[in-house]
């Protein structure tokens, strides 16, 4: 999950949902933790209607650089 969270900062994709299904929550726990080290992403639970119970919706704000 990092990797591809990395890869979508890299190429400044403003959005990326990861599927972690639904079971006792472990991997939720885990993705959470890992986005919430970075200061520059706003994370919550996909839209149910289109991914159902089990993902998470990641928003990238990407810095502007200022000269």
């Amino acid at each position: 999950a990092r990797r591809q969270l990395e890869f979508a900062i890299k190429k400044r994709i403003p959005k990326i949902v990861f599927i972690h299904g639904v079971g006792e929550g472990v991997l939720k726990l885990e993705l959470e933790y890992l986005f919430g080290r970075y200061d520059n992403i706003l994370f919550y639970d996909a839209n149910y209607q289109k991914y159902g119970v089990g993902a998470i919706e990641v928003r990238i704000f990407q810095n502007k650089k200022t000269s």
